[in-house]
């Protein structure tokens, strides 16, 4: 059975308490305010002379890696790691707390902060920069979560983790910051082992200035985006949670002896580029009133509603690329009813109640 429990609602509020409960909370501070007056919060760990600054959830709905950074710093703070003597480092868990809150991409004014690094015209952009600024972090990690529609290559294999060295130009040239970022990457990528249901992928470097990822490139300071995708059983992303910690403190041990990695961007571009062909259900064998009808595919919309986030589904209109799915469903096994496809769709959604059962389905 497919998991859909989760914890992927975040809000500002459940991030205090989390904070609190892991012990984070004597390392935090308020670093600034939201449109709507929510406290930024920032820790900061370490004494080391190499500097790393890390933000999540810029997008307020993108809550996974934000559960990965609790975690990893409240393990690392409880072992007393000798990272911290060797690493100064400042964390954003959520750059959006109005967003957070409400769990949406976009900030309080309807901003995507992640469109906003050249002209900074929210309070969050503005924080964020005035941070790099000061702090002049010599890597940086700009956490995200991805659509359940990445596949890892031309395959049915999500890509539950996505990597990117970002773009400074528009030719996008390979500078030695660039580099850097790229034999991190690469060095990350031979220490992850994906299983037979999910892969890794690398996500499209089209040069956007206006992304901070690309901007803060372009200002000769190695970056890193990170992207939390999809296990084909878990909707609710808990497995990706523990990847995505594997993978920062991967990070954090090989930037701390940087030195002794030599410059190598061949693994980089070894790793599979990002496809947009995966669907969250496959339907076949629909009894339809001119006998069986071909495949449909389901992709989930998540909603909140009150503290929880629900999976809204809905069937994709026909696409001109072929698309898979890890989850088939063959729907005469479950039901002898005939549907009237063209006029009738959500005669399919309701039926898959009858093989997804979990209780965060919005009929």
């Amino acid at each position: 059975m497919y998991s859909f429990n989760n914890k992927r609602y975040l809000s500002p509020n459940i991030l205090d308490k989390l904070l609190y409960k892991n012990c984070l909370k004597e390392y935090t501070s308020v670093l600034g305010y939201s449109v709507e007056n929510r406290p930024i919060l920032l820790s900061s760990f370490g004494s080391g002379e190499k500097k790393v600054l890390i933000w999540s959830q810029m997008h307020g709905n993108e809550s996974t890696t934000t559960r990965s950074l609790i975690q990893l710093f409240s393990d690392l703070t409880s072992k007393k790691t000798n990272l911290f003597d060797d690493l100064t480092i400042k964390v954003i868990y959520q750059l959006n707390p109005d967003g957070s809150d409400k769990y949406s991409r976009f900030n309080a004014n309807g901003v995507d902060l992640n469109r906003d690094a050249v002209k900074r015209t929210q309070p969050e952009s503005k924080l964020l920069f005035s941070l790099f600024n000061e702090f002049k972090p010599h890597f940086c990690i700009n956490l995200h979560d991805q659509r359940s529609i990445y596949a890892a290559g031309n395959t049915n294999l999500p890509a539950m983790i996505s990597f990117l060295a970002p773009s400074y130009d528009e030719s996008k040239s390979i500078n030695e910051f660039r580099q850097k970022a790229m034999t991190m990457i690469g060095s990350i990528y031979k220490g992850i082992k994906p299983k037979n249901n999910w892969s890794v992928g690398r996500y499209n470097d089209d040069f956007n200035i206006n992304c901070f990822g690309d901007f803060f490139m372009s200002k000769n300071t190695p970056t890193i985006l990170l992207e939390a995708g999809h296990h084909p059983n878990d909707f609710g992303r808990n497995i990706v949670v523990h990847e995505i910690y594997k993978s920062l403190l991967m990070f954090l041990n090989l930037f701390a002896r940087e030195n002794q990695i030599k410059p190598n961007t061949e693994t980089y571009f070894s790793i599979p580029k990002n496809y947009d062909h995966l669907r969250d259900i496959e339907i076949v064998n629909i009894r339809c009133l001119s006998g069986f009808s071909n495949k449909r595919f389901v992709q989930f919309h998540e909603i909140l509603k009150g503290d929880k986030i629900y999976f809204s589904p809905t069937i994709e209109n026909e696409s001109s690329k072929e698309l898979y799915s890890n989850v088939i469903i063959d729907f005469s096994k479950f039901t002898t009813e005939s549907i009237d496809l063209k006029q009738n769709n959500q005669k399919i959604i309701e039926n898959l109640k009858l093989f997804l059962d979990f209780s965060l389905l919005l009929k």
